[in-house]
């Protein structure tokens, strides 16, 4: 593959040729396998070693960062765009079994609706109009993990990233790398966990960054700006009774209310929205229902309120959605419409991420191991998105599946004789053997 020749010399480390390994793993992943694990692929892809797939993703010694690099290189030479594009924030959970692999614990599963056994990973996407690619990762480690010396040993989590950060703080730093990268991007776009999140929120605006920030409808907004009341001021206030206050606070004399964003929609009649087409959809334009306001945000501890506008938008089936932005005024109300509803591409891109190329089919339990696998996938579907664009007069609607079953045809493809096939289920049969004698050991040693 082309493709994979181009991103060569990272694979090739300390007398290391992982390139043979690094093109099998791809084609795996681009296969039309419904499982795409190590064993599946083995299974699947002509000249591909079993051993020598797992020792490569799990182990050797090459570079994730380095290949993200090139990633986030090349996607934003095909997407990015300095008004148009945005950068979005999402993080994906992943369910897995038992307690080994990295990172895992009983945790909030978004995939599934609800506290579950899984990891979670938190994603950035560069995407612009129906064009995405997801260009940077970061496994979060639950504090738990964190504070674990014997448990981060066994999963070989690197001295450096043995420190618990919020889901928030890691989302931060994505942002910042994507901007020493010099991609380029209009916005941040991110969903109410984020969005709901004044710390992110307030750090973004104060690196410049502008943002399309979803919120929950409990989210409370200020109708004016509020009357704040500075540390100092408070101080003197307060010499007389003891040590002054470290922190601002409303002023006695403020006036101005708050109110959840849920309820302020509410008040809102039919007419106050206007209908607008803001995204392209798999069966035509996708609209809504539209109405902005300015809005004011401060909570307890903040230096100053910080002025925003909310946009809400009633779907079709009566569902709202609402977010807070920094965006500048001047803009057409279909402009912040838009930014709003691009966001739905990062969700896109992991479905397709997990559907067709494997994205939650690894098989692997180590730190390298999982950073390793998702920088893979994300090779793979930078490919996809370059030979979408590059077809797109001819093949306009061209998908991830499309490209799938084409390279079915055009890569190799292990032909297995029936000696092959005894074989590999013997293989497959001491596996589970040696998981389960594994496993009853464990449970003997229980009460």
């Amino acid at each position: 593959m082309e493709f994979c020749e181009s991103y060569s010399r990272h694979f090739v480390r300390q007398g290391m040729n992982g390139v043979t390994h690094a093109r099998h793993y791809l084609s795996g992943l681009l296969g039309k396998q419904r499982r795409k694990n190590i064993e599946t692929i083995e299974n699947d892809v002509a000249g591909s070693d079993y051993q020598g797939m797992e020792q490569f993703v799990s182990s050797s010694p090459w570079s994730h960062e380095a290949v993200m690099e090139q990633v986030a290189s090349e996607a934003d030479r095909l997407i990015g765009d300095e008004e148009s594009a945005g950068f979005y924030i999402d993080e994906s959970s992943f369910v897995k079994k038992g307690k080994a692999s990295v990172g895992v614990q009983r945790q909030w599963c978004g995939r599934l609706g609800k506290l579950e056994n899984c990891q979670v990973g938190v994603f950035a996407c560069l995407g612009a109009g129906e064009r995405y690619a997801i260009t940077d990762y970061r496994l979060y480690l639950p504090e738990q993990w964190a504070e674990d010396a014997r448990r981060c040993d066994k999963a070989k989590i690197p001295e450096e990233h043995r420190e618990y950060r919020p889901k928030w703080k890691l989302a931060l730093e994505m942002v910042f790398s994507a901007r020493r990268r010099g991609m380029r991007f209009g916005f941040v776009g991110c969903d109410s966990l984020y969005g709901s999140n004044a710390l992110f929120l307030n750090a973004l605006e104060d690196a410049g960054e502008l943002f399309m920030a979803d919120v929950d409808k409990s989210k409370q907004v200020w109708l004016e700006e509020p009357l704040i009341q500075s540390p100092t001021s408070c101080g003197t206030e307060r010499a007389k009774q003891g040590r002054p206050r470290k922190h601002p606070r409303l002023d006695a004399a403020n006036e101005a209310g708050r109110i959840r964003v849920g309820e302020l929609a509410a008040r809102l009649r039919d007419d106050d929205f206007r209908e607008l087409a803001f995204r392209q959809g798999s069966k035509g334009k996708v609209c809504g229902r539209f109405w902005m306001g300015e809005v004011w945000h401060w909570e307890r501890g903040e230096s100053r309120a910080r002025r925003r506008r909310l946009l809400v938008r009633k779907d079709a089936d009566g569902s709202m959605k609402y977010s807070l932005t920094n965006l500048p005024e001047g803009k057409q109300l279909v402009e912040y419409a838009r930014a709003q509803g691009q966001r739905y591409w990062i969700e896109h891109a992991f479905h397709e991420a997990k559907s067709q190329l494997g994205m939650a089919q690894y098989q692997v339990r180590v730190w390298r191991g999982w950073h390793h696998h998702m920088a893979l996938v994300c090779m793979a579907q930078l490919f996809v998105e370059t030979h979408k664009k590059a077809v797109s007069e001819e093949a306009p609607l061209l998908t991830a599946r499309d490209i799938t079953e084409l390279l079915a045809y055009y890569l190799p493809r292990r032909d297995r004789t029936e000696v092959e096939v005894h074989e590999q289920i013997r293989k497959r049969h001491e596996k589970r053997r040696a998981d389960i004698e594994r496993r009853e050991q464990h449970l003997t040693g229980l009460p």
